[in-house]
């Protein structure tokens, strides 16, 4: 085939001709061409694009909207240094899926507390749009990253002599397995708590519990956080459990 795979598809080609939306043009930092070259140069990604049964879409994460929503995606992490390109292949004709939902470990009515105190807590000062998914709440991935990492931190507390300055040290804790269960937004701007419980370790696994939580009333009052005059209860916005093993050399 001497034809590239880009010219193939007349979609992607009208696709990329698609002018950017005044309103939306200004938050484009890279330009399409750009990242069209960056998949094109890719013998791997430049195969998926050639796809007959696939077209390109706009990946509409990527741009910023009016009331900040997805400002994660399109602002943070769509820098030269974070995600700088992304193209997104719709199947033209996907199959309906199942009406028959298949199985999954259900969550818990209600998580078994924790009688011990956190071996880490992390307080966290929200910003806003900056980390947001929704309007003034922040993107349940950016939560998800942030319990990872601080659960990392907690297992280092349980391996002695550990040194977190050394990145031989650092790279050997590897994450297993996390389950992230959202159960309250958490809204943004504000701030929020960051517990984390180490509740089992043996050999070089370990197993872990956290929480994210905020207080009660905050997003109440025009859809984002206000500051509180009395204290609140405290809500529970995330739970998740982690497992972890501490490898003795860069393979797991």
């Amino acid at each position: 085939m001497s034809q590239q795979p880009w010219r193939a598809c007349a979609e992607l080609e009208q696709w990329r001709k698609t002018p950017i939306p005044p309103q939306t043009k200004k938050y484009h930092s890279l330009s399409l061409p750009a990242t069209l070259a960056v998949f094109q140069s890719s013998p791997w990604t430049a195969s998926l694009i050639s796809k007959s049964d696939y077209r390109p879409i706009e990946t509409s994460a990527r741009v910023k909207k009016p009331l900040g929503e997805d400002a994660f995606f399109a602002e943070t992490i769509a820098t030269p240094t974070t995600i700088p390109h992304c193209l997104s292949l719709q199947r033209r004709n996907p199959s309906p899926p199942p009406s028959e939902a298949p199985f999954l470990p259900p969550p818990p009515a209600k998580w078994p507390k924790i009688a011990t105190p956190p071996d880490l807590i992390t307080l966290w000062d929200f910003g806003n749009p900056g980390i947001s998914g929704h309007p003034n709440t922040a993107h349940g991935g950016v939560l998800s990253t942030l319990i990872d990492e601080m659960m990392s931190v907690a297992i280092a507390m349980h391996i002695p002599g550990y040194t977190f300055n050394e990145a031989t040290e650092r790279g050997r804790i590897y994450t297993l397995q996390l389950d992230v269960r959202f159960r309250n937004p958490v809204y943004v701007p504000g701030l929020a708590v960051l517990k984390v419980w180490c509740i089992a370790k043996v050999g070089r696994k370990f197993w872990l519990r956290a929480q994210i939580l905020q207080e009660e009333g905050l997003g109440e009052q025009n859809g984002g956080a206000q500051p509180l005059e009395w204290a609140k209860k405290k809500v529970v916005c995330v739970e998740a459990m982690g497992f972890f093993v501490q490898t003795t050399n860069e393979k797991l």
